[in-house]
């Protein structure tokens, strides 16, 4: 996500007509700590934090928390799969793998206490979470993992 991006107008465009879009706070945190890590040496990065943190000061998102329900559930999905499904695919070293591992479980959690679907180009790890929650509440809506919207 970064300024005149793709999603860019799609974002707009949805909090005009009083529908922002939701974007889950470990998600925040995951695209904030991206661009803050590259901002020092490319000032282009250093543009685009300043404008994903006015983007989600603003109204044209809608921040899911990791809540207390979000964060039991995330708890359980980590005792259940404490290791990333495609390690091989993952960039990093393996401590940088499990950590985002460990945001992508926070993600699925808020996205499904919340009700709301996740849109990603990493649709494999968030449907094997879709499994496990499946799995803890049988009886209940599945997380609903889908591609991004193209724009």
């Amino acid at each position: 996500m970064y300024p005149g991006g793709r999603l860019e107008g799609y974002l707009l465009d949805s909090a005009a007509v009083g529908d922002p879009v939701a974007i889950t706070a470990p998600t925040v945190m995951e695209v904030v700590r991206g661009l803050h890590a590259t901002a020092a040496d490319n000032p282009r990065m250093a543009c685009a934090l300043t404008w994903f943190v006015r983007l989600v000061t603003g109204d044209a998102l809608q921040i899911l928390s990791l809540d207390r329900p979000a964060a039991i559930l995330a708890g359980r999905l980590r005792a259940m799969h404490p290791a990333p499904p495609t390690g091989v695919r993952r960039k990093g070293v393996k401590p940088e793998q499990r950590a985002a591992w460990v945001l992508d479980i926070q993600i699925a959690a808020c996205a499904w206490v919340h009700g709301r679907e996740i849109a990603t180009e990493n649709r494999s790890d968030f449907e094997t979470l879709g499994g496990l929650i499946a799995r803890l509440y049988p009886h209940t809506p599945t997380l609903a993992v889908v591609a991004p919207p193209s724009c």
